[in-house]
């Protein structure tokens, strides 16, 4: 068999699809022998049948090589998945912080103290304002802590001032670098990877600049603020790895130089990958070092038109190890140790591929069942000692062995394909909380770093300030252009305000003219804050209605205001965070392109705080909160029993690591508002101080939602009655049994020429239980003979489909007549029938008797003559039709009897 690059690459490394592949070829060899013998031993009474079971055969063994094609392909594609998404993520991630730099870099250049020292260190050095500006950088990077260092500089690159207190050398006064006539001629930020001279020995760094420009316009010199980019790929790269800790992950530049590894043995920093381009990357292996790899490269899809550097984070995994352990992940993706076929069993994942693989399996199926119900039907007109009894009776086990092995094999495609479907949802849950996590950090650092602001502590105490006619309304005028320059520039608030020890707000950023004019804060949170112990602390509103958003819920932070360091609190700043907005955006980068999931953030009730759904179904959208109920369960299953007790605040750095670590993401089935859903579920961790080690404490649950179809329940095959022969007498009967719905049909086996395919049905006018003419074998020929809707003819609603029906070919009056019915059942021996009641013969005189051993469990079977189908067509009458011991019964095909 030609197999495909997948099988080629997943085959030798899987026993399981191994063994698919050798059971199928048994299989194959088994209807070989079959069709061999029976050409040999019996060729007369096989020629009825030879012609379906080459078709079968050939059919199976098409469907046999794309069955194993499609589990390699799907194995591979979700190892390629997991490896894209965890790249993806991880350059997102990256590029998403980066772009919070390139904001603070040119905020902390405007900043008044350090504007006044470098352009006073122009002139002459004041040891003492170094002193303070010190204590006023680390106050920042206190706050700020993705920075490793904060350097000034003067007008020639010569450093000023840093984090550390360190004498500036002749090592220090450095060659400028090629791009600080740029940095130093054009607004804005630059951003620049490698080595610095202002940092020898230390190897490459990332580096964001912005000039200081004077009062006056000139540009004095440049702050410098030094990116810990390495612990922040540590913390990315430990966020994404894998259970069994395979997957490499990597960031590298234009060039494929390793800018930083999670697995620094395999993969060197500095080291130029020997893979090939990594822009051209696909399902084929590449090597390195001596060892093959599957990897995914990803560039970032960019934040609000940051690019970034032009960066590439890669994932790879060792061939040798990418599918072991394939089938017990299948099983624990579920969540819960739900096995994933189990979960499989119960949703239907959609996949064309997939679908056009149970249709013919289908087709497969029905084919055999033909075959063998046709020969069960035929037994009575073949000798006893004839050799077609030991052929059906090979083709009944090699069938049943068959489609034990397709169910089996389609099965694990399920789950295989739910595996990947869960794997995509985990991943992007998570995305979903990282990026709320790492944006809300920001915000906690911003209203700490604002209110430090002596300009606005100083605004505050004029505003305070009684005897002097103006002062009030001049200082709030001042304190309103700070704050709405704070908000030109960080856009993510709809307002920032200043407010007083007793919550009045006596200063907006913007459309202050739509506020109260006496606008008092939460007292909750104004209390809260006034006792705020140093300058590291903050507080946080509930998400909840608030006035600074427009009545819209908000989680708005506040931190204290000093009259001096250290001294007394005279009020607060307060910012409204735009979660309307902000968190609506959050969502929709995280969710899958093009697969219309619908994505949320909640509490630990399930209460929707923010939506990805055009239509705001939110709490940031004002009206009812909705409710997803399913989360409070999964909230409640993944806190560890000894946590489950603790109060509010009790042990909370000890909860959240709890926490995290029992659910970092699940993927499970849900059902919500009437649908089937497969959800999936991450849980806010927080990031480096925030929600961690800050005494905040605010779980928020990301939730992804993709519709799923219950899978087609499979109903277990019918209790017929029991084949009863009192004795060796004449009066046996063997009747084949059909299905209409839940109504059961017994043809008498001498009326029954063959059961085929209706596939090739012609449509033709006439009465409404004529379904068309189809072609059947007759007297050596074909003929065209009327097809019939047993369904329409018994009452009960038409085919959906006649030509995906049986036809049945029965001899009616002496003519062939074709009967159309849902599906075959059985074959039964009777030497009895019981009569029918009088108001069915009555009603329907086709109906001539019925099939029952009165045990317990057993359905009714109505005997039909066709010679008793006539023009009248007379429907069984209702009660026959509603009885509950036939439309409480489903049926599944049966092949023995």
């Amino acid at each position: 068999m030609g197999f495909p690059l997948s099988y080629d690459i997943v085959a030798p490394q899987m026993r399981s699809l191994q063994k698919l592949e050798a059971a199928l070829q048994r299989l194959d060899l088994r209807w070989e022998v079959i069709d061999t013998t029976a050409r040999i031993v019996c060729p007369g009474e096989a020629a009825g049948f030879l012609h379906t079971l080459d078709q079968t055969r050939t059919a199976f063994a098409t469907l046999a090589q794309e069955m194993v094609e499609h589990i390699a392909t799907t194995h591979l594609s979700n190892r390629m998945g997991d490896l894209a998404s965890r790249a993806q993520v991880a350059i997102d991630i990256l590029v998403r912080n980066l772009f919070e730099r390139t904001a603070d870099v040119g905020f902390i250049a405007t900043d008044g103290p350090l504007v006044a020292f470098v352009e006073a260190a122009a002139v002459q050095g004041d040891p003492d304002a170094a002193t303070l500006l010190r204590q006023r950088l680390q106050e920042y990077r206190a706050k700020y802590t993705v920075y490793d260092d904060i350097l000034l500089l003067d007008a020639c690159a010569h450093p000023l001032l840093g984090l550390q207190d360190r004498q500036v050398t002749e090592a220090l006064v450095v060659q400028e670098p090629s791009w600080w006539r740029g940095a130093m001629d054009r607004p804005g930020y630059g951003e620049h990877y490698g080595a610095s001279g202002w940092y020898p020995g230390e190897g490459d760094l990332l580096l964001y600049v912005h000039r200081v420009v004077s009062a006056q316009g000139r540009a004095c010199g440049a702050v410098v603020l030094r990116f810990g980019l390495h612990s922040e790929l540590e913390s990315i790269f430990a966020d994404l790895r894998d259970p069994e800790d395979r997957v490499a992950l990597l960031l590298v530049d234009g060039s494929d130089r390793v800018i930083a590894s999670s697995k620094p043995a395999e993969f060197s920093v500095g080291e130029v990958l020997a893979t090939g381009s990594l822009q051209s990357l696909d399902a084929r292996p590449c090597t390195h070092r001596g060892h093959d790899y599957l990897a995914q490269a990803r560039t970032t899809r960019g934040y609000q038109g940051y690019q970034g550097l032009p960066w590439r984070a890669v994932a790879l995994v060792r061939l040798d190890a990418a599918f072991k352990g394939e089938q017990g992940m299948q099983e624990s993706a579920g969540g819960g140790g739900a096995p994933a076929t189990a979960e499989a069993a119960r949703m239907e994942v959609d996949d064309p591929m997939l679908r056009a693989i149970v249709e013919r399996a289908r087709a497969i199926e029905e084919g055999l069942t033909r075959v063998i119900w046709n020969g069960k039907v035929a037994e009575s007109a073949v000798s006893a000692g004839s050799s077609i009894h030991a052929v059906f009776d090979q083709i009944g086990r090699t069938g049943k062995d068959t489609i034990a092995v397709f169910d089996g094999a389609i099965q694990e495609l399920r789950g295989l394909l739910l595996a990947g479907r869960r794997a995509e949802m985990k991943a992007h849950a998570g995305l979903a909380v990282r990026i709320m996590d790492r944006n809300l950090y920001e915000r906690a650092n911003d209203c700490r770093w604002w209110a430090l602001s002596e300009e606005l502590a100083h605004a505050l105490g004029d505003i305070q300030a009684r005897g002097v006619p103006g002062q009030s309304a001049a200082a709030a005028q001042r304190a309103a252009q700070i704050l709405a320059h704070l908000n030109s520039l960080y856009t993510v608030y709809r307002r920032v305000a200043l407010f007083d020890r007793q919550g009045l707000v006596v200063a907006v950023s913007c459309d202050a003219n739509t506020l109260p004019a006496d606008l008092q804060l939460d007292a909750d949170l104004v209390r809260r804050t006034l006792a705020l112990q140093g300058s590291q602390a903050y507080a946080v509103s509930p998400m909840q209605p608030q006035a600074l958003a427009d009545g819209l819920p908000a989680y708005v932070y506040c931190a204290a205001l000093r009259a001096a360091p250290g001294g007394p609190v005279v009020g607060g700043i307060a910012l409204a965070f735009n979660c309307a907005t902000e968190l609506k955006a959050m969502l929709r980068d995280a969710l899958p392109q093009g697969q219309g999931m619908r994505g949320f953030f909640t509490d630990a009730q399930g209460r929707v705080l923010a939506s990805a759904d055009e239509d705001g179904m939110d709490a940031a959208q004002g009206g009812a909160q909705p409710v997803l109920p399913f989360v409070a369960d999964i909230a409640r299953a993944a806190v560890p029993p000894a946590a489950a007790g603790r109060q509010p605040g009790q042990g909370a750095r000890t909860s959240s690591a709890a926490t995290a670590s029992v659910l970092p993401a699940t993927a499970q089935r849900v059902h919500w508002q009437g649908r089937d859903y497969l959800a999936g579920v991450a849980v806010s961790t927080g990031y480096r101080e925030f929600k961690r080690d800050d005494g905040y404490r605010e779980p928020v649950y990301s939730v992804l939602l993709m519709p799923v179809q219950p899978a087609v329940a499979s109903g277990g095959a019918l209790a017929l009655p029991q084949s009863s022969v009192q004795g060796a007498g004449g009066n046996v009967r063997r009747y084949g049994v059909v299905a209409c719905g839940a109504l059961l049909l017994a043809i008498d086996s001498m009326h029954v020429q063959q059961a085929m395919s209706a596939a090739r049905l012609v449509q033709v006018p006439g009465p409404a239980q004529l379904a068309g003419m189809l072609e059947i074998a007759h007297e050596g020929g074909t003929r065209m003979a009327p097809a019939y809707d047993a369904c329409r003819i018994a009452g009960l609603s038409a085919l959906a489909d006649p030509r995906r029906a049986v036809a049945v070919v029965v001899k009616s009056q002496g003519r062939p007549v074709v009967l159309l019915v849902e599906r075959l059942v059985g074959v039964v021996s009777q030497d009895s029938v019981h009569p029918v009641p009088g108001s069915v013969s009555a009603h329907a005189p086709w109906i001539t008797g019925i099939l029952s051993d009165r045990g317990s469990g057993q359905a009714i079977v109505y005997v039909v003559d066709p010679n008793g189908l006539d023009a009248r067509w007379v429907p069984l009458p209702p009660e026959v039709l509603a009885a509950p011991s036939a439309s409480s019964t489903s049926a599944e095909l049966t092949t023995q009897r």
